[in-house]
């Protein structure tokens, strides 16, 4: 098969020769644990291709076993084996042929020039450049091709997207896989909810993890003081290092770097492709860092086998792109043996449907009102100085409100703290104070719960008048409201229910912007494009009522439930 290039890429076209045996020609072979690998050693097998550069460290005793569900299902059959020896040893043609491309070995860092065959979703050899055939091919001559990003931390609920948008902002970037922490989805959604995140019909592959941080990865990402926590958190950030993938995204985050992966920071800054350039910018090696990003992550769940190299009966996720590490996306990605994405933009449609289940998740009491949001009662908290305790935010330098073409500027040191304060006190109750900065929060319970608001006092937040209404995966199914006037954030609350989770700002009685996100209360059933646009829509209306916070919705929504404290 030959291929045109066009000004849009590269356009697939019949093959010249007609089907049929092919002359033999050595490949590498795909490895299947039932039958014995042949004993005579190819010169055309890939350096290393095969070898481990690092021995897995054994599991600690007593450590959990992390789980990834799914996984079970991308190894190939015995009949798919069978047909990619078959292709491998040239008596069938391959469905598609990756032409002439410097392969990255990320095993060993070394490049070669190579041809990629690809049968279904999975790489049968990996040969000389010409030595087999394909029904179509790629030319991939004087390009590189590495393997497709793996991402083993992200929270699908940070990002804001349902997985099929999700999937048309990652791909195009050269990410392939992500291992998912399903803590919130399952929160609100039970056993559906990773289901529901792994189970989009786009080729972005999610898979769902359990169990912490994995063995493999501790000596990449925790040191000898560390500690891993519920869900793989770690307990000790200072013994942060960037070795791996993992690593590079948690020393990121605390550095103040990465944020939290919201739309915003993956359609301005990119994803794993933003990590790799900062680790080259930082001294590694392109490929070198390529590695950290693919096949160490794969390894450290146990997935290099199939995931994170371009070798053989290894998923064909790659990338094809003209400069190692460069701010371009990626010329073309392949996911799962299929072209998905040229220069950029996605190659297929988000068809996935919304679960019906999914949405109308936030209820509020029927018997909320204005009244519900009447601050503390002073007479009850008995302090003879007058104080009561409040939350103050300490929120980092950056721009109140980034510009919409330009890329987000990271915050840092962005924290809350419980401090006492002395109120403003009307008819024995504290009340909101714009002169002060203090304002009331609320943090709503679901219907029927025992305790229905919980009503506090923060400071930090600038806000001069109406109030800012968000539902938050650090307090799953609950709404936060912070307000100035009782009616309006009683109009805010009851906008959130309204569109079964979000970000909305009202101001004497009006909603100004809102940014709806009805999926488990947490992502948007919208494109990422309108996503991006709501969002910026609503850190203009919150900074025109003076929140002065980066971001506000976000940085506000990050928080959660630690935005109250008893009085």
């Amino acid at each position: 098969m030959n291929v045109a290039r066009t000004s849009h890429g590269p356009r697939l076209m019949s093959t010249p020769h007609p089907p049929g045996r092919l002359p033999q020609a050595a490949a590498t072979h795909p490895v299947n644990p039932h039958v014995p690998p042949p004993q005579t050693p190819s010169p055309q097998v890939m350096p290393s291709a095969d070898r481990p550069d690092v021995p897995a460290p054994a599991r600690p005793a007593g450590r959990p076993p992390v789980r990834l569900f799914g996984a079970d299902r991308l190894r190939a059959s015995d009949a798919q084996l069978a047909r990619m020896r078959r292709v491998a040893r040239g008596e069938e043609d391959a469905d598609l042929v990756v032409r002439g491309g410097l392969v990255v070995v990320v095993q060993d860092g070394s490049v070669v020039s190579r041809d990629v065959l690809i049968v279904g979703r999975h790489i049968a050899a990996v040969t000389r450049p010409g030595a087999l055939g394909g029904r179509r091919s790629l030319d991939a001559a004087g390009r590189y091709v590495l393997p497709a990003y793996v991402d083993p931390g992200l929270r699908i609920e940070d990002t804001l997207l349902s997985p099929g948008e999700l999937a048309r902002l990652l791909v195009p970037r050269g990410t392939g896989t992500l291992l998912a922490d399903p803590t919130a989805l399952i929160a609100l959604g039970g056993i559906r909810g990773p289901e529901f995140a792994a189970g989009s019909g786009t080729p972005l592959r999610v898979l769902i993890r359990s169990g912490g941080t994995p063995d493999a990865a501790l000596s990449d990402t925790v040191g000898p003081t560390g500690s891993t926590g519920a869900g793989g958190e770690l307990a000790g950030m200072s013994t942060l290092d960037a070795d791996s993938a993992e690593g590079l995204r948690r020393a990121l985050e605390a550095a103040g770097l990465a944020g939290s992966r919201t739309v915003t920071e993956l359609a301005y800054q990119g994803h794993i492709d933003h990590d790799v350039r900062l680790a080259v910018g930082g001294g590694a090696s392109p490929i070198d860092a390529i590695r950290r990003a693919t096949l160490l992550p794969a390894r450290a769940y146990g997935l290099d086998s199939i995931l994170g190299a371009v070798a053989p009966a290894r998923l064909a996720d790659l990338q094809v792109v003209s400069t190692l590490a460069d701010t371009a996306p990626p010329d073309v990605v392949v996911a799962g043996g299929r072209i998905a994405a040229e220069h950029g933009r996605p190659l297929f449609d988000n068809l996935d449907a919304a679960p019906d289940w999914a949405a109308g998740r936030i209820q509020l009491p029927v018997t909320l009102h204005a009244g519900s949001f009447a601050g503390p009662d002073l007479a009850r908290v008995g302090r003879g100085d007058g104080s009561i305790a409040a939350v103050s935010i300490d929120a980092g330098a950056g721009p109140t409100i980034p510009p919409v073409a330009a890329p987000p500027v990271p915050v840092s040191g962005a924290g809350v703290r419980v401090v006492r304060v002395v109120p403003t006190v009307r008819e024995g109750r504290a009340v909101a104070d714009a002169t002060r900065d203090l304002q009331k929060v609320a943090v709503l319970g679901r219907a029927g719960g025992p305790e229905t608001a919980e009503i506090g006092l923060v400071r930090g937040c600038g806000l001069s008048r109406g109030a800012l209404g968000f539902t938050t995966a650090q307090a799953p199914g609950r709404v936060v409201v912070i307000g100035t006037r009782d009616d309006d954030m009683l109009t805010a609350a009851r906008a959130v229910e309204g569109m079964g989770g979000g970000f909305v700002v009202v101001d004497q009685g009006w909603v100004r912007a809102a940014c709806p996100l009805p999926l488990l209360g947490l992502l948007s059933d919208a494109p990422w494009e309108a996503v991006l646009g709501e969002l910026a829509a609503v850190d203009t209306a919150a900074a025109d009522l003076g929140c002065r916070l980066p971001f506000p919705l976000r940085t506000l929504a990050r928080f959660g439930s630690q935005l109250h404290t008893g009085p």
